[in-house]
């Protein structure tokens, strides 16, 4: 995902949010269509068909709304308030199943927040300016898009989830290219096809991670996209990390860890 925000932000500089996020959904889609193929229409059937629209309408929000903050706010903050969405998934689960949130998940969340706050050093103004409300509605989207998928996970496969996802995004966007001017320069166009790649992957990496482990888990590890654009930006673009931003990559690090012996704990009590 850390790619994606970096290959996302060059697309828009040339390019509309909504051509960009348009073009990255649907060659998405087109990617997935071979692996739909080899199942046939009994591989679109499921019994959790709400699930599937919720999942794609609330994950296409998020990620429209994360790409439209790219325009307003650096890359950073814009992932930071984009992976807010750890925040909101206790209370979802706490709302949606009565899930019972252990004292270490609670602590990791806060500590992986914290490293955050460290790394990115915001202001007051983080919460004055459009972009960054925009960025932290697409943080409480993509809280609700995971939990959805936590509830799919299990029942129906991944390839499934994302082609539902990718394919009504795309439908719900195409609307919106009659607001969105002339078609972007071929090179933003082909950063934005790799985008749709990336998004793949990464939904699939995703997916495969709930099977495995709680949505209050999985969502911690959703901190670390900021640590590899920090990364990136170091290896690309030099910009050198400072001691806290070092010391920001630890707290998540440790807060990481601490999630890890969580599950195992949880594992051995059941």
């Amino acid at each position: 995902m850390a790619v994606f925000g970096v290959l996302t932000k060059i697309a828009y500089q040339n390019g509309s949010a909504i051509w960009v996020s348009f073009i990255t959904y649907f060659s998405g889609t087109l990617i997935l269509i071979p692996f739909i193929l080899k199942g046939g229409i009994e591989s679109l059937k499921s019994n959790h068909y709400p699930y599937l629209i919720g999942r794609a309408v609330f994950g296409t929000a998020a990620s429209f709304l994360y790409m439209l903050s790219l325009h307003y706010i650096p890359l950073v903050n814009a992932t930071l308030l984009f992976n807010t969405a750890p925040i909101f998934i206790p209370f979802l689960a706490i709302y949606w199943i009565r899930a019972h949130i252990s004292k270490t998940v609670w602590a990791a969340i806060a500590l992986g927040f914290l490293g955050i706050i460290v790394i990115i050093r915001p202001t007051a103004e983080i919460f004055t300016q459009s972009g960054n409300l925009i960025a932290l509605a697409s943080g409480l989207s993509l809280a609700i898009a995971y939990f959805q998928i936590k509830l799919l996970a299990g029942s129906d496969p991944g390839a499934r989830i994302i082609f539902y996802y990718l394919g009504i995004g795309a439908l719900m966007q195409l609307p919106l290219l009659l607001f969105a001017g002339p078609l972007p320069a071929l090179d933003s166009c082909l950063i934005s096809v790799a985008c749709g790649v990336v998004m793949v992957l990464a939904q699939f990496a995703l997916v495969e991670a709930y099977l495995f482990a709680d949505a209050s888990q999985v969502g911690v590890y959703q901190y670390s996209s900021v640590v590899f654009v920090g990364l990136i930006d170091w290896l690309i673009w030099n910009q050198v990390p400072s001691k806290l931003d070092l010391l920001g990559v630890l707290l998540v690090m440790i807060a990481g860890t601490m999630i890890i012996y969580s599950g195992n704990m949880i594992n051995k009590k059941k």
